[in-house]
This record gives structure tokens, sequence and C-alpha cells, in this order.
């Protein structure tokens, strides 16, 4: 198997971000050439027409962590996420040829002032959140510098609805990205106020 070609493994309504993990459970028909380990292809579909026009889509490169067969049917997978790539070429034995894919940051300027918008809209998320993990998320969220790991986990953890995630993962723009997670951000943000307003007006009047 050449360096650019890999397994790939269909995650549908699923979607694996760069420097992230999730767990799959999956037919023991498709990973049977799957091992704690490898790295495979992780690509998201929609629906069949994403698996039969897959040409130039992205996937991701993926650790497999671990490897567990759930019973004669299905197995659990744990993959960790690397590098986005586009597809190429697909064969009958599922192995998929890609390309890398070049990072684009747009206004290097106009990104970091985004990016600061982003940090604080995250933490504020996070403090309303208020969940045993706030103190873990905040750690990471400032250990991350890089803009592109930085939404990509930012993606991962507080964007819940498929159609959303599935968008932020394609965007490779990172400044359009940005400017999306901002808006998402934002509109999450102002529905918990609102909940915790009718809540303490609940306990007020009770």
């Amino acid at each position: 198997m050449k360096s650019s070609d890999l397994y790939i493994l269909y995650l549908y309504h699923n979607v694996l971000f760069p420097n992230c993990s999730i767990f799959v459970k999956s037919s023991l028909k498709n990973t049977k050439k799957i091992k704690a380990g490898d790295k495979i292809l992780a690509f998201p579909v929609r629906s069949i027409f994403d698996i039969i026009f897959y040409r130039n889509k992205i996937a991701t490169i993926a650790k497999v962590d671990n490897f567990e067969i759930i019973d004669s049917n299905y197995s659990k997978i744990k993959l960790k996420g690397i590098s986005r790539v586009r597809l190429k070429k697909v064969n009958k034995n599922r192995y998929a040829f890609y390309d890398n894919i070049e990072v684009d940051e747009g206004n290097p300027d106009k990104l970091k002032m985004m990016m600061d918008v982003l940090r604080r809209r995250t933490q504020e998320l996070i403090f309303l959140i208020n969940s045993k993990e706030s103190d873990k998320l905040i750690y990471l969220l400032n250990f991350l510098t890089d803009s592109s790991q930085l939404t990509d986990f930012i993606s991962n953890y507080f964007v819940t609805k498929f159609v959303k995630r599935f968008s932020l993962y394609n965007e490779i723009n990172i400044e359009k990205r940005v400017r999306r997670l901002i808006s998402i951000l934002g509109k999450l943000t102002k529905r918990l106020k609102v909940k915790g307003e009718l809540l303490q007006d609940e306990k007020e009047y009770s």
C-alpha cells in the first residue's frame, strides 16, 4: 500500500475533525481490514450520493486508537483525527487515493482579531454551560494556538447539529470558518441566556 492511499471508512451523518476523537459503530464487514494502530481515511457522508460522487470531497486521515468487536455483526472503533485530505480515487477494495490540503487562513491581521472574538464567545459559552468539564475546556482552549486546530476543537465540542458540523468541516478557508463559528456560538449563547432568565423568573414566582 502506497503512502498516498488508505482504507476508507464511511461515517454516516458523522464528522471526524482533525485533532479530535470519536467512537464509531460499524459492521464487521466494513472493518475487517482495520486493527488498532492503523491509519485510515474517515469520510463523512450524508447520503449514497456522497459515496458515488466522492471525487475532490474531503476526508480525514485518522488513527485507529482502539478496535473492539461488540458482537457477531458490529465493531466499535475509536478514531483520532489527524488532518484533512481531498479524495482522488477509490478502488473496489475501498482503498482511497488522496491529496493533502493546504490550509487557507485568509487575511492574517483580520483573522487574528476574529480569533480573539471567537475565544471570548467560546469562554462565555463555557461559563454559561457550567459543567464538570468547564475547567478542562478552558484549559484546552487556552492551550491551542493554531487557528485551524482551535476552530476544529470548537466545532467538535460546541456544535451538535450534523448539518452545521458538516459545513464547518468542509470549510477550508479558516477566516470563513471563524466567521461561521462566531455566528453559531452567538446564537447559542443568546438562547442559553434567555433560558437562564426564564428559569430565574420561575424560581422567583414559584
